[in-house]
């Protein structure tokens, strides 16, 4: 597969999604490093840009889910 894609750290509270789309791309770049979500204190979690699919490992080059190949 070609496609590429890149690691996404997001909440998995649809409430929040609100929130995060309002906060500006540099800001969201700098809470990669958040474990918990600042909006709901729940824990944040590693997925795919391509499928979406929560992925467990962040040194993965390649989505086990979809196979797409994690930019740098």
């Amino acid at each position: 597969m070609n496609d590429k894609a890149m690691k996404e750290k997001v909440c998995r509270e649809e409430d929040c999604q609100e929130q995060w789309n309002a906060i500006s791309p540099d800001l969201r770049q700098q809470c990669d490093n958040f474990v918990y979500c600042p909006f709901c204190s729940g824990e944040m979690v590693t997925r795919c840009s391509v499928c979406g699919e929560t992925i467990s490992d962040a040194d993965y080059r390649f989505c086990p889910w979809c196979g797409a190949d994690f930019q740098g």
